[in-house]
């Protein structure tokens, strides 16, 4: 076994001595060796010395036989050591308890590491975790220059769009957990078969009218769409939205998405037949059909009705590099896999187009035309 330098030779023993449960110590060392013996009267040693000058280092003697007992106070469990070991643990759980690290080496390792070692060794991995974010903040513009040389001209996600999607687009914002905290923008489409299709995503600070109206802008002139004539944008009620859609694709049709508005809704009228007369309400094509179903509703509970009435009907819609880079691999994956789907269609058209045509057509089996007698 080679190593690059000392350093490294001598964390991965201080590693096998921590997985072997044994007591080893240095016998001696210098710049271009370390040899390691374990408690008095046993065999195992191990000579670690410089192959050549600046060529690196390897294992030269090694007799691994032990005949100790199991070490329950280790010096090898240095807080390097361990701090390496729950590097991954404390980056997906920044909250996770130091009693609970404990524990963790006294079942794997039967070590007993005190409550103030077991502290220092989070805290160190915590502040490496926030230089390595703080990193990749700067690195943000090198790694979007990276994906503009290796990619250049990939425009696949709006041509596609174009080509074949809806005009519409929904517009959501979700918050991040971790060190730096923040919001997701994302902008989605819709395909014939009712798979979300990615457009666009951006990592914000906040989220207000500021944030969305760099987001639609960069969004509009990607996308060509001008002062968004006959497109559709289905959104929550997101802070600072509304004014952003409204000065920026002002010809656009805004509505707000209706499962949204049932959960808030719904906090103060639950109940199946509430539910019901939601849907059936959101349901309605005209506006007469809407007064009337919210007659119906008022039948059982005016304050509902004119609760529900504080949402403008006219509005309504029928979790950094790593991160986003991860994202990006996610798009891939999720194209490739329809594409895949696509391969497999056995007519012209996809699969759900033809369910609604079949469907419609043995409705219309059962229709007939009336004349118009005027």
């Amino acid at each position: 076994m080679s190593f690059k330098n000392l350093e490294e030779a001598k964390r991965v023993v201080s590693y096998y001595s921590i997985a072997r449960k044994v007591a080893l110590r240095v016998d001696k060392s210098d710049s271009v060796r370390v040899r390691y013996k374990c408690i008095v009267g046993c065999p195992f040693v191990c000579l670690i010395s410089e192959v050549k000058k600046g060529k690196g280092f390897e294992i030269k003697t090694l007799q691994t036989k032990h005949i100790c007992p199991e070490a329950f106070n280790n010096r090898r469990a240095t807080q390097q050591a361990l701090e390496h070991y729950f590097k991954k643990k404390v980056q997906n759980d920044p909250k996770c308890k130091v009693n609970e690290m404990r524990k963790i080496v006294d079942d794997n390792f039967k070590l007993n590491i005190s409550y103030s070692k077991m502290k220092r060794v989070k805290r160190l991995v915590l502040e490496k975790l926030d230089g390595s974010y703080v990193d990749d903040f700067n690195k943000l513009e090198g790694y979007a220059q990276e994906l503009r040389d290796n990619n250049p001209g990939t425009d696949a996600l709006k041509n596609g769009w174009r080509a074949g999607l809806r005009p519409f687009i929904g517009l959501d914002g979700t918050f991040l957990k971790g060190k730096f905290k923040g919001i997701l923008l994302v902008a989605l489409g819709q395909d014939s078969m009712k798979h979300f299709y990615p457009l666009a995503w951006a990592v914000m600070d906040r989220e207000t009218i500021r944030t969305w109206k760099w987001f639609i802008e960069l969004m509009r002139n990607s996308l060509g769409l001008a002062d968004g004539e006959g497109l559709t944008l289905m959104s929550d009620m997101q802070k600072g939205l509304n004014g952003a859609v409204g000065d920026l694709l002002p010809k656009s049709q805004h509505r707000w998405c209706a499962r949204h508005i049932e959960a808030n809704w719904s906090r103060s009228w639950s109940g199946v037949q509430m539910k019901k007369m939601f849907w059936w309400s959101a349901w309605s094509t005209y506006e007469e059909e809407f007064n009337d179903q919210l007659k119906s509703m008022g039948s059982v509970s005016k304050q509902a009705a004119k609760d529900l009435l504080w949402y403008p009907p006219q509005h309504w819609a029928k979790p950094i590099i790593k991160m986003l880079e991860d994202i990006r691999i996610k798009v891939m994956k999720r194209l490739k896999q329809l594409e895949e789907e696509g391969k497999r269609w056995t007519e012209e058209y996809c699969p759900y187009s033809m369910d609604m045509y079949y469907d419609f057509r043995m409705i219309a089996q059962g229709c007939q035309v009336v004349a118009n007698e005027s």
